[in-house]
């Protein structure tokens, strides 16, 4: 099986100071190994008849479901529960495996480098040819009319 997903809607209280109880999620999502990734989110198009007041979401990625019972169990997680709780007015969480169904598509490749540049042999300077000079037998003599042009 793939990868496990713990997510976290919530609607926080009136008067709560958000941006304290993120970074408190923050640190100590990084303080457990188990959990693989975490990003979070606000909502910001405000449409309340579908959102019904949630307001932020919480993503974690697991290798396993182990990995998530690891982090439903583990210290760190247990102590922050009650601070994040009495932070809440409503809530909606799920575990659940992973499915993908698409992956990003892969950045485009540069340019492949013209023939020259290609390999390194096209920064040496081009091979000199010789050219047979002229015998004096086969060498022709300047002519009068052509020594006078």
């Amino acid at each position: 099986m793939g990868e496990f997903k713990h997510l976290v809607v919530a609607k926080f209280k009136e008067g709560v100071n958000v941006d304290e109880i993120v970074e408190q999620v923050e640190k100590m999502v990084s303080d457990i190994d188990s959990v693989k990734f975490f990003e979070w989110g606000h909502d910001v198009e405000g449409q309340d008849m579908l959102t019904q007041g949630f307001t932020h979401v919480f993503s974690m990625t697991f290798d396993d479901k182990e990995a998530i019972t690891s982090f439903l169990t583990h210290p760190k997680h247990l102590e922050f529960c009650p601070t994040f709780s009495a932070a809440i007015d409503q809530i909606v969480v799920l575990d659940f495996p992973s499915i993908l169904v698409k992956v990003a598509a892969p950045p485009p490749s540069p340019p492949s480098p013209p023939a020259s540049e290609a390999t390194p042999e096209a920064a040496l300077p081009p091979v000199l040819t010789s050219t047979p000079l002229p015998t004096p037998a086969t060498a022709t003599a300047p002519t009068p009319a052509s020594a006078s042009a």
